[in-house]
């Protein structure tokens, strides 16, 4: 018999495959790398809503053909502009968008 058949190791299943000693650090390392990612996805979605808000949106009328910023049908004052309608900022009511130049409905 040979010295080595009868050193008394027994080979242990799976000692042989790559990265089986440090599975959980590989899953943490995974789970940190796609909480960064959705963390920089979040912070990018903050900030291009903050500067889009601070932008004024403009509408193409449909009966002067010019594109144009929305203002209050009540006052002809700048609106904050929600799906549909907006805010009047001179009277804080609910009102709908007219052309600025035509003041036809949006």
């Amino acid at each position: 018999m040979s010295r080595e058949a009868t050193s008394g190791r027994v080979p242990t299943p799976g000692a042989d495959l790559p990265f089986q000693n440090e599975g959980s650090l590989q899953c943490w390392m995974v789970a940190l790398i796609i909480g960064a990612l959705v963390l920089v996805l979040a912070i990018l979605m903050a900030y291009q809503r903050y500067v889009a808000g601070k932008k004024p949106v403009q509408h193409l009328c449909d009966y002067c053909g010019h594109m144009v910023i929305a203002v209050s049908d009540c006052h002809h004052a700048p609106v904050r502009e929600r799906f549909l309608h907006g805010t009047c900022l001179e009277c804080k009511q609910d009102c709908r968008l007219v052309c600025a130049r035509c003041k036809n409905p949006l």
